[in-house]
């Protein structure tokens, strides 16, 4: 990336040009020190000290949208472990119910959940589907101990292990990435690695944050740049991802505007032809409201009084794409 353009390793058509959105790592540390209640261990310091103060650019494909910070700088456990008290993981996701329908749409009965975390989605899917045979996958041991405990399978950590489990063929008829793709050094590896667990004419869901949705307009936000994420995805690049592995693309949905986004989202997208502006614009400019945050907060407080929590047709911060394995591999 020295000089600037790389092929894309996603389509294989366009080139990686560097963009305009550069960070630096311990300014970036020191916004996650100000976010956290505790101050950031020496071990943290320590995982990124190579990096230094030189910058972190994004790359962006010129043909399908893919993004990919260089250098290349991933979240360790060190880092994961020192922001996990900071509350940004919504537990009410949209991704859940999107997930689980692409699911039961397929008849899957066998499920791994890759990057699982302490379960949630596999709470969710146990009590919506019950009969059904469930498995995690993450890199810390600790919750796969607790997720057996509570009646999941589980993966070994090492993926060399992953032949077999009580001396039978690992298969599934669905394999689940949610929120997982964005946050690993080499996404393809990743991907290659799991693809092989799932059986022919299987499903396989993946969810992101969508980088054309409105956090286009955050290219700098905390959560959304390394070490916590290292790509960025598009509907364009998800469809070339699948492609390249004889994936057929059934479904890509985008989550609906949720409430507590609408402060910080409305803003962005209030000059695009979403129905709120339409409704609610003429309102405020006759109430004397012109600034844009003025208008989109007068929507927001209208919408919120009419009890309304997700604004389907207004693109959130979330894409979600079900693709089919080929039936003979």
């Amino acid at each position: 990336m020295s000089e600037g353009v790389s092929t894309c390793p996603i389509c294989s058509r366009g080139s990686l040009q560097p963009s305009d959105v550069s960070i630096h790592l311990p300014e970036v540390l020191n916004q996650w020190q100000a976010a956290i209640p505790e101050q950031l261990k020496p071990e943290v310091w320590d995982d990124y000290r190579s990096v230094g103060d030189r910058p972190v650019t994004l790359y962006t494909c010129d043909a399908c949208g893919f993004g990919q910070f260089h250098p290349i700088v991933a979240g360790t456990s060190n880092f994961y472990q020192a922001i996990a008290a900071v509350d940004y993981y919504n537990n009410d996701k949209w991704e859940f119910d999107a997930a689980a329908s692409e699911i039961e749409k397929a008849g899957a009965r066998s499920i791994l959940d890759v990057g699982c975390g302490s379960g949630l989605f596999l709470d969710y899917l146990k009590a919506r589907l019950p009969e059904a045979s469930l498995f995690g996958y993450e890199l810390n041991e600790q919750l796969l101990l607790d997720l057996a405990k509570r009646g999941y399978g589980t993966l070994p950590v090492d993926p060399a292990a992953f032949a077999t489990a009580d001396g039978a063929p690992l298969q599934f008829d669905a394999i689940c990435m949610m929120q997982v793709l964005e946050h690993v050094d080499n996404p393809v590896t990743f991907i290659e690695t799991f693809l092989p667990l799932l059986r022919p004419g299987g499903t396989f869901v993946i969810t992101t944050p969508n980088s054309e949705g409105p956090i286009r307009a955050f290219p700098r936000a905390l959560t959304e740049v390394p070490p916590h994420h290292t790509t960025r995805w598009t509907e364009r690049s998800f469809r070339a991802l699948c492609e390249a592995h004889q994936l057929d693309v059934s479904a890509v949905r985008f989550e609906p505007l949720p409430d507590y986004l609408w402060d910080s989202y409305l803003p962005v997208v209030w000059d695009e032809p979403i129905w709120p502006a339409l409704i609610f614009d003429p309102l405020a400019r006759g109430r004397g409201l012109e600034d844009v945050g003025q208008r989109a907060g007068f929507a927001a407080t209208a919408m919120r009084a009419a009890g309304i929590r997700w604004l389907q047709n207004v693109v959130g911060h979330t894409i979600l794409v079900s693709a089919t394995s080929a039936d003979q591999r």
